[in-house]
């Protein structure tokens, strides 16, 4: 037995006291972790880049044609994540900015050429408000880390065994190699294809010579992450060692032609008229099962009988894999029907919680003049208290709904409200027997009245706001009073702070009004509702973990760490399962090779990659 446990550590998710105080670290390499900068947060930094934007697009002259960026803060908000991305691309396939000096601009077209200008102008004002803050890219400082990792790995003489990588980024195929040559160092490759012909396992990499094809990248290809790492281990792939024997379902030739590369896809006639491949192919399908679902509905459906299905034997444990978050919800609501726990180790976007779906509904009903459906779904919605227990105000809603939400709009706000509701009650003798809005009491107008009031009183911080531009942390803050006021019971507790999605809520204001790009960003009141959705919908808030439970729901990558008796494979469309290509709204597919940056197929590979793996499992289901 052991008498010390291993250090395990993700790559990726390296500490700087992990490095500092490793007991091989030496003084130098400890010294040069801990004095890494900090990082701007995620927010700052998209605020950041937001206004930066924002400043751009203002010296677009009309003369200019149709400018290229939009004007709204929440388009810019979203131009801000795209050119993160960018920037973090370029950082972590170590790609110089100065590179795109080297782009010839009378080669592009005139969106591209003004795309290039933007980025040449972003750049250096990046680096500089960096340099001001004391900070570093988030995937610089991640990339720094992993390098003194290597640098002390480099010395050591203890066992190292790195698992489950592909390798897909350059600072870790460096730390891989480093590994593979350390004297008890090994590497567990993760779904290695040795079953592909050599011919074709070379043609992964592309071959400028071969007249037959393009001669390009098969970047889509689920091995091509496998491959680059191969090339840059100088190993060739039959100096791999297979650790066990393949399953006795022999999925793994099956999935392999499935997958071959697009420009030798010829030899499956070849193959198919081998003898053995029929034998092979039946076996390995024998515990595969395909549903095609005419809807969404009838797919989550099936996905849900199939899971159910498998614990109806003992101990026997099941899986749902699927990267579509709507689909998940949708299975979950399925089994929770029967009864079944579920533990769903994916998170729901902030946005698309309770306390997300509620704070934009305070937003957007006082800011937009208490518009009657979105004050309906406010008064409606379970977090609501003003000042009551959960369902107290019932009684008024409806009242409020019959008397002045099914007919002429009120004026604007909470005053015109009031004013509808005093208007109504003073002329409701003057209504025909025969409509049931005759038949409201007085007492029910009386607590109508008071929910009014407590209504305005709750609105007031963001409705009485004056026309024009405010910084978005203010209105954060008036937000978040507003939230308060809505959401506060009797006790003096908000229901709406609470729980999982309510604490990161609260925290997402406190980010928001702390914020000094929020303090300087200006925003109009009517931009603020979409632009507050906007900076939480990358939130992801996760569900509490439920424990003695056989089935579970997982992303593609959870589902490579784990194993289960059945695997129920979901959302397998194109635009989910794989992703849809995303395009850089910056940088052309020329100019991103160009610089030596991967195409955006490269994203289709590795879903392939983790559909590959999850057909190891004994039993599996797939649902389209």
């Amino acid at each position: 037995d052991a008498a010390i446990l291993p250090r395990i550590v993700a790559l990726g998710d390296l500490d700087e006291d992990e490095i500092a105080f490793a007991e091989a670290a030496t003084g130098e390499l400890a010294e040069a972790a801990l004095a890494l900068p900090e990082t701007f947060s995620t927010l700052e930094r998209r605020l950041t880049l937001a206004e930066l934007i924002s400043k751009w697009a203002a010296t677009i002259a009309p003369e200019q044609g149709a400018p290229l960026i939009a004007n709204p803060p929440e388009a810019a908000m979203a131009l801000a994540d795209t050119l993160a991305r960018l920037m973090d691309d370029m950082i972590t396939r170590q790609v110089p900015w100065d590179n795109l000096d080297k782009l010839v601009p009378e080669d592009l077209d005139e969106y591209w050429k003004q795309s290039l200008d933007f980025l040449k102008f972003m750049h250096p004002r990046w680096r500089a408000i960096l340099a001001e803050q004391n900070a570093i890219e988030q995937a610089e400082r991640r990339d720094k880390l992993i390098e003194a990792e290597a640098k002390r790995l480099a010395g050591s003489d203890a066992p190292v065994i790195a698992a489950g990588s592909t390798g897909s980024m350059p600072a870790t195929a460096k730390l891989l190699a480093t590994i593979a040559k350390l004297p008890h160092g090994a590497l567990v490759l993760p779904g290695l294809d040795m079953d592909l012909d050599d011919a074709s396992w070379a043609l992964i990499a592309g071959n400028a010579d071969d007249k037959s094809h393009d001669g390009a990248p098969a970047a889509g290809h689920a091995q091509f992450a496998m491959h680059g790492l191969l090339d840059a281990l100088a190993i060739r792939r039959d100096a791999v060692r297979q650790l066990v024997p393949p399953q006795p379902h022999g999925r793994e030739l099956l999935v392999s032609e499935a997958l071959r590369p697009a420009v030798t896809t010829e030899h499956w006639q070849a193959r198919a008229k081998s003898e053995d491949f029929d034998a092979a192919a039946g076996n390995a399908l024998k515990s595969v099962a395909m549903i095609e679902a005419a809807n969404a509905e009838e797919e989550a459906l099936a996905l849900a009988v199939a899971l159910r299905e498998a614990i109806e034997t003992k101990n026997k444990t099941a899986a749902l894999v699927t990267p579509d978050r709507a689909l998940a919800r949708r299975v979950a609501a399925a089994l929770a029907r029967w009864q079944v726990k579920v533990d769903d180790s994916g998170g729901d976007s902030l946005a698309d919680t309770p306390a997300g779906v509620f704070a934009r509904l305070a937003a957007e009903t006082a800011l937009g003049g208490l518009e009657r459906v979105t004050l309906l779904a406010l008064l409606k919605h379970p977090l609501l208290r003003l000042g009551a227990a959960a369902g107290a105000h019932a009684v008024a809603i409806a009242t409020l709904e019959r008397a002045l939400l099914r007919g002429p709009r009120p004026r604007p706000g909470s005053d015109g409200l009031a004013h509808a509701l005093s208007t109504f009650r003073a002329d409701r003798d003057q209504l025909h027997r025969s409509d049931p809005r005759w038949l409201i009491a007085d007492d029910e107008f009386d607590v109508a009245a008071e929910l009014i009031a407590r209504l305005g009183a709750a609105l007031a911080p963001l409705e009485r706001l004056k026309h024009g531009s405010h910084p978005l942390a203010e209105l954060a803050k008036c937000h978040s009073a507003v939230i308060s006021g809505l959401g506060r019971d009797a006790k003096g507790d908000v229901a709406a702070f609470a729980d999982n999605d309510g604490t990161s809520l609260a925290r997402a204001f406190e980010e928001l009004t702390e914020s000094p790009s929020a303090a300087g960003l200006g925003v109009a009141k009517n931009d603020y509702a979409e632009l507050f959705h906007a900076s939480i919908a990358d939130r992801v808030v996760r569900r509490p973990e439920t424990p003695d439970v056989r089935v579970s729901i997982l992303g593609r990558l959870e589902a490579r760490l784990l194993t289960f008796d059945r695997i129920v494979l979901g959302g397998l469309n194109e635009g989910t399962w794989p992703g849809e290509t995303r395009n850089d709204p910056w940088l052309s597919r020329p100019m991103r090779r160009d610089l030596g940056l991967d195409p955006p197929e490269r994203y289709i590979g590795l879903s392939a990659h983790d559909f590959a793996q999850a057909m190891g499992a004994p039993e599996i289901g797939r649902a389209s």
